[in-house]
């Protein structure tokens, strides 16, 4: 092998070649790296103006990026059940007073028959506007059948911020906003449905800010069926607020009390779900801005955010679905 010798190492022309090669590879590198370093700082701005651009665009423009959405969620979905059972096992549990679980059953059981006695109260009420309707030549849909379906609670919607759940339970159910409630333990209203996509939906819980006002009965007297009506505003801290109606002059019905139970009587929502719990009350204040005014806070029976199932109410009609249609 033919080479020269330096002081510390022998140099053939093939170790010459080699080594000459990989200082033009190592140069060229190192010419390019401003290149790709500048076409990164180029590239990422460009994606969030395109982003913020697609955004302001009205919903029907962009509605043929909605298949990529559904496909990203089934996708994504395994995984967010595995991140919603962790988290639910890392939340603070809601002090339960020491109740045992046949304590809870009896307690459960107490609800339930109170709100057959309280739905058929309503109904009979309602029976009687009918009537008095029908005599008018108004015509008047009859209450519908419902279908209750367990389902699982899977994750929470891609915005955090808007309290969204999302469960398993798709078009093939049969369910929509318009005709189904979300309910848990039974009785414990949810909240109702936000929308479908594919093999999920999404519930919106009534403590959330989106969900809006919601109008209850506050049961002063429960045994006697003597309630006050009220105008709830979720707080979106698992709570709810807002003004109780005052009682009818020279009625003896009992005053607002912490303890006291909040039922829906809301004509926007089906009438399979009137009567059922929207909480208990907190805390009873009167209104700095009105003090003839009572406020109540309700907080729900159930830590709703906690919760890895719901029952699907679901209307079993295309006809509407609202308690009274005129």
């Amino acid at each position: 092998m033919s080479g020269f010798w330096t002081t510390d190492r022998i140099f053939t022309p093939e170790r010459i070649l080699a080594e000459h090669t990989f200082s033009e590879l190592l140069t060229g590198s190192m010419s390019r790296l401003p290149q790709q370093a500048g076409l990164g700082r180029v590239l990422l701005p460009g994606v969030v103006l395109v982003l913020i651009g697609l955004s302001l665009f009205p919903l029907h423009w962009i509605r043929w990026v909605q298949p990529f959405g559904n496909v990203t969620t089934a996708l994504l979905t395994p995984g967010s059940a595995v991140v919603s059972t962790a988290s639910r096992w890392l939340l603070p549990k809601r002090k339960q007073d020491g109740q045992t679980e046949l304590e809870k059953s009896l307690l459960e059981e107490v609800e339930h028959y109170k709100t057959l006695y309280l739905r058929n109260k309503q109904l009979t009420e309602k029976q009687q506007r009918q009537i008095e309707e029908l005599q008018r030549g108004q015509t008047i849909y009859t209450e519908l059948p419902v279908r209750q379906v367990l389902v699982p609670v899977v994750g929470t919607s891609s915005d955090l911020s808007s309290g969204l759940l999302r469960i398993r339970a798709g078009e093939s159910l049969g369910i929509s906003p318009e005709n189904t409630v979300a309910v848990a333990g039974g009785l414990q209203i949810v909240g109702r449905l936000s929308g479908v996509t594919g093999a999920t939906a999404l519930v919106q819980p009534i403590t959330s800010k989106a969900a809006g006002k919601i109008a209850g009965r506050l049961m002063v007297d429960e045994p006697n069926g003597i309630g006050l009506m009220c105008l709830l505003d979720p707080l979106g801290d698992g709570r709810l607020r807002g003004q109780v109606e005052s009682p009818a002059s020279g009625s003896s019905a009992p005053a607002p009390e912490a303890g006291q139970t909040v039922r829906l009587s809301d004509d926007r929502w089906p009438a399979s779900s009137q009567m059922f719990i929207l909480g208990k009350v907190e805390s009873v204040e009167q209104d700095a801005a009105s003090p003839l005014r009572t406020v109540i806070t309700v907080v729900p029976t159930v830590s709703i955010e906690r919760l890895s199932e719901v029952t699907l109410r679901i209307t079993e009609s295309g006809l509407p679905a609202t308690g009274d249609k005129r």
